[in-house]
């Protein structure tokens, strides 16, 4: 029979069942499906187990009896005598409380003293035992369970965010099956770092804020073995395998276990405890969060605005600066830059540039040191002929990102708020002047037969084609 039927038989809850099992009363046979198949053996053994405790034999005594190590009439007259004695301390307790009683007496004027020396011995024998008692150990306190599990795989995802901007260079778009994707790498991070903690800090990040514990029966760190299966039993049987909509079904329902103080199908064997319920844990989890959260913005951004290379910066690390930022921003028409500043044919799938508006990207003409450092770039365009010309000010921005940014004391913050990039790229038809930190930024823009309409350079009623005329000359210069 199932453990369903087996509760339902027995009226005895699965906690209970589950423990007496842990403490080698009954061995139920595995089936196929790894599900525990019971026998009317251990249903009978049960039952016996059930009755010797309700009539106060410890654990130890009923294992004796079973082993038969002991007479069970010997073990069931000693208790008898147990009880005896238990009976008359109660008794005796119950005349103090008639007497109590009876004198009217308040708490205001209590002599306690009086009454105390009626009783010449306290009754400090245990009582009648309740089988909740037969349980391992485990928190009733499933939101704050669920939380401290949250934050850890909130740590995991941002493990895996720290990879994907940093090591891969991915940004990723924010579709169905990308988040899919990392919500099973943050899986697997959490698979491969929460046995490593618990066996030896014995705690996760979320763990020790709540003051929850994970340990074994003898109250010890669980062994790497051990804390590998009870994360994947986390993993299979709480999250239902990261599957949508089924981990909703999963987490109810081990939410409603937890709340009616059963463990956990991963915790059989091992004990869950929580050191307090202080308030100030609530806060602490709030500030982890925040702070996880800041940070998380703030390498977002470091990511995002950053250039692949930074410092001096070699030719071709200037053009790998221009690429990449053009791979990110899908901005391309087949063309990707050389070391030379110039644009050619991109021979590599999804690797190309944007190309200024007409016959093709103007090459970015670099100065170079003796060193073989960029310390200028210089942008021309010259568009003749044109009754309407688009403000685009792309080249203008990538020239900016990859060069400007990739100088020392900038960093993702301070890029952002400096509203270089900003200016950059709102002015397409603006002669102006910035400074960028050590790179002093201009732009001279000159034209004849045009009027400026919001971004946008139409030609003037009765000029003839030949006549119109637009230049472009954008330049950085690093100040040494």
């Amino acid at each position: 029979m199932t453990i369903g039927e087996l509760e339902a038989a027995l009226d005895m809850p699965r906690a209970n069942i589950r423990f007496y099992e842990q403490e080698g009363f009954i061995h139920p046979r595995r089936g196929a499906n790894n599900y525990r198949d019971y026998t009317e053996e251990d249903a009978d053994t049960l039952r016996k187990v059930k009755l010797l405790r309700q009539l106060g034999l410890s654990l130890e005594e009923i294992r004796q009896a079973q082993r038969g190590e002991r007479p069970l009439a010997a073990l069931l007259g000693e208790q008898e005598a147990a009880l005896a004695r238990r009976r008359a301390e109660l008794d005796w307790a119950g005349q103090v409380c008639r007497a109590m009683r009876e004198d009217g007496v308040e708490f205001a004027t209590l002599d306690a003293h009086r009454y105390l020396s009626r009783l010449d011995r306290p009754a400090d024998q245990p009582g009648f035992f309740d089988l909740r008692a037969d349980a391992a150990p485990t928190v009733s306190h499933p939101w704050r369970r669920y939380f401290a599990r949250g934050l850890d795989y909130s740590l995991c995802s941002f493990l895996w965010m720290v990879v994907c901007l940093f090591l891969f260079r991915w940004f990723p778009e924010n579709n169905w099956g990308v988040r899919l994707l990392n919500a099973y790498a943050a899986y697997g991070i959490l698979l491969a770092a929460e046995p490593l903690l618990l066996c030896t800090w014995g705690y996760t990040p979320g763990k020790w804020i709540f003051g929850l514990a994970v340990r074994n029966r003898d109250g010890g760190k669980l062994t790497w073995g051990r804390a590998l299966s009870r994360t994947w039993g986390v993993f299979a049987r709480g999250e239902g395998y990261g599957i949508p909509i089924y981990v909703l079904w999963r987490n109810y329902k081990c939410w409603r276990r937890c709340r009616d103080g059963e463990p956990e199908d991963w915790e059989e064997d091992t004990s869950y405890t929580m050191k307090d319920e202080s308030g100030l844990r609530i806060g602490g989890f709030a500030a982890a969060r925040a702070a996880l959260f800041g940070l998380s913005l703030l390498l977002a951004l470091q990511a995002t605005l950053m250039p692949l290379h930074r410092g001096p910066l070699t030719p071709e690390e200037y053009a790998a600066n221009v690429n990449d930022w053009c791979r990110r921003l899908d901005v391309c028409s087949g063309e990707r830059m050389n070391g030379a500043g110039e644009w050619e044919e991109d021979t590599a799938p999804g690797r190309s540039a944007v190309c200024w508006p007409g016959e093709g990207g103007p090459t970015h003409r670099l100065t170079v040191n003796g060193a073989g450092e960029v310390t200028g770039v210089r942008i021309e365009v010259e568009r003749t002929g044109e009754e309407v010309l688009f403000g685009s000010t792309t080249q203008q921005s990538l020239a900016a990102a990859a060069f400007a940014a990739a100088q020392p004391g900038w960093n993702g913050v301070s890029w952002w708020s400096s509203g270089v990039l900003q200016a950059v790229g709102s002015r397409p038809f603006d002669s102006y002047t910035l400074q960028a930190g050590a790179v002093t930024v201009t732009q001279m823009v000159s034209w004849e037969g045009y009027q400026d309409v919001g971004g946008w350079l139409l030609a003037e009623d009765g000029v003839p084609e030949e006549e119109l005329y637009c230049r472009t000359e954008f330049t950085m210069t690093l100040q040494t």
